[in-house]
């Protein structure tokens, strides 16, 4: 599962790192992500951006390099991996298997949203799986009885304007989250950073 989450961490921040390095620099500045990310939300405001840069830049040099990149990625995957797994273990659930394939994202029926959120201890999670199961009808654009991760995520991003601004301790987690769905998407990425951005 590890082997796979760091392979899948390092394909999405390849992805990431060859749009945002514009300039063929082999690394990436604080410039750099604050454009991109104002490219995505539309807001200026470089703080957010100070915290995350920070974050990701391990050796404090001022550059972002593909394999910090990377290791970002992957530390959030592998959260968020456990915190998914957690939530289904003690709402009595067996873990899910590896992520293979947008086939394999079977979804959650309502129940199952609910159930995860009412007998999770992760707050986020709690709140983002009861939103969902709060506006499954919207959610379960296929119709299917089911929200699979890439369903969560379009309905994520489409209400996202309409939310309030997410609390500061998840700005990195969601800054992260929205790299990915804008930058990190191709063929072999898609389903990894759809499971992202509905944990995210």
């Amino acid at each position: 599962m590890i082997s796979s989450i760091s392979g899948s961490a390092s394909q999405i921040a390849s992805s990431i790192f060859g749009k945002l390095d514009t300039s063929n620099k082999g690394y990436i500045e604080q410039a750099d992500l604050q454009s991109a990310l104002s490219k995505i939300n539309g807001n200026d405001d470089s703080s957010d951006t100070d915290e995350l840069f920070s974050s990701l830049d391990s050796d404090s040099d001022g550059k972002l390099t593909e394999s910090e990149l990377s290791s970002g990625i992957s530390n959030l995957l592998s959260e968020l991996n456990s915190q998914f797994n957690n939530s289904r273990v003690q709402g009595g659930m067996p873990p899910p298997p590896p992520p293979q394939g947008e086939e394999d994202d079977e979804g959650y029926t309502q129940d199952e949203l609910e159930s995860i959120a009412s007998s999770t201890n992760d707050s986020q999670l709690s709140s983002l799986m009861s939103t969902i199961a709060a506006n499954f009808e919207a959610a379960d654009t296929n119709k299917d009885g089911k929200v699979s991760a890439k369903e969560a995520m379009e309905y994520q991003r489409q209400n996202e304007g309409n939310q309030a601004k997410q609390p500061e301790d998840n700005s990195i987690n969601r800054q992260i989250g929205q790299l990915i769905a804008a930058y990190g998407s191709s063929d072999d990425t898609s389903s990894t950073s759809n499971s992202l951005s509905l944990a995210a």
